[in-house]
């Protein structure tokens, strides 16, 4: 599992998350993960990935990075049940 963690909901104005006063890492130690990293730059975050590919065992990398979007990103033109409804009808095909 991968977390990009920019520390806040940036989508609806940028709220603080509690994501910065906990550790994710402890969290995904907790729960059996074997291999647990979190990286800061995107030398780090290749060798973690390379690392999880070979390890052939559960893996959970924290990406933190800043805030930061692009102006023009769209947003959902569908409801979040729409979204639900959708994904249930695929995994049942």
């Amino acid at each position: 599992h991968i977390v990009i963690n920019n520390g806040a909901h940036e989508t609806v104005g940028g709220m603080e998350t509690v994501a910065e006063k906990i550790s994710l890492t402890e969290v995904a130690k907790a729960c059996g993960y074997s291999n647990v990293a979190c990286v800061t730059d995107l030398q780090a975050l290749d060798k973690e990935l390379i690392k999880a590919k070979v390890s052939n065992e559960l893996s959970f990398i924290e990406i933190k990075c800043a805030i930061g979007s692009r102006e023009d990103l769209g947003r959902p033109t569908t409801s979040a049940m729409e979204n639900k409804n959708s994904f249930m009808d695929y995994i049942r095909e």
